[in-house]
């Protein structure tokens, strides 16, 4: 049986805690608290070497980075389910994992993280001087790129669910906290909605994100 770390409050921790849970992997789930040093401690480190979530240890096989590990989970315990064995299909789930990595979050972070952060930890960060930046220049176009893409197919890859809706609803949990203006977005809204219906999103939502 594997060991996943994550914690559920935060976005790629939450995501593979969904895949686990859609994928039915029995798997021992310890949290990890990474916002108060948790992921610091050298026994974590020497598991995950940047401390950071979510990390898997199965057997001797230890994996790090979110989106690799939802692979693997599909794979080696889910027999491809919201994946693909074909190859295209795969390929096109790969695609929108890699923008996700690449593009998504790095932009939603960059204008997100006053505002997450505070949320996060109070004690710490303070109220954020202005709200985000919807119009901010490297995330607007993305914005409009998924809403576009969304408004004519359920899901990122079309009518199914797969780990490419997973990887990106990652981020895309902080929207609605942060006051997103889903009604400029009516694709991106009505997919964010069918993601937060799914039983293994909403059993994963924890405060402040719940």
């Amino acid at each position: 049986m594997p060991t996943l770390y994550s914690t559920p409050r935060s976005a790629n921790g939450r995501k593979v805690l969904a895949a686990r849970l859609l994928l039915e992997v029995e798997a021992e789930v310890r949290e990890i608290d990474v916002y108060r040093g948790e992921g610091q401690t050298p026994a974590y480190r020497a598991i995950q070497p940047f401390g950071k979530i979510p990390a898997l240890v199965d057997g001797d096989f230890v994996l790090w980075e979110s989106n690799a590990i939802l692979q693997y989970l599909s794979e080696a315990y889910g027999g491809f389910r919201l994946s693909s064995r074909e190859p295209r299909a795969r390929a096109d789930v790969a695609r929108w994992l890699f923008f996700e990595a690449s593009q998504w979050q790095p932009a939603l972070a960059a204008v997100l993280a006053p505002a997450v952060g505070h949320r996060l930890r109070p004690d710490v960060v303070p109220v954020p001087p202005a709200p985000p930046d919807w119009h901010d220049a490297p995330l607007l176009p993305l914005l409009r790129f998924l809403d576009a893409r969304l408004r004519d197919r359920p899901f990122l890859c079309g009518e199914a669910l797969t780990l490419a809706d997973l990887s990106v609803a990652g981020m895309a949990m902080y929207l609605r906290p942060t006051g997103f203006p889903f009604e400029a977005y009516p694709g991106l809204r009505d997919w964010m909605g069918r993601i937060e219906a799914l039983d293994a999103w909403r059993a994963t939502g924890v405060a402040p994100w719940a």
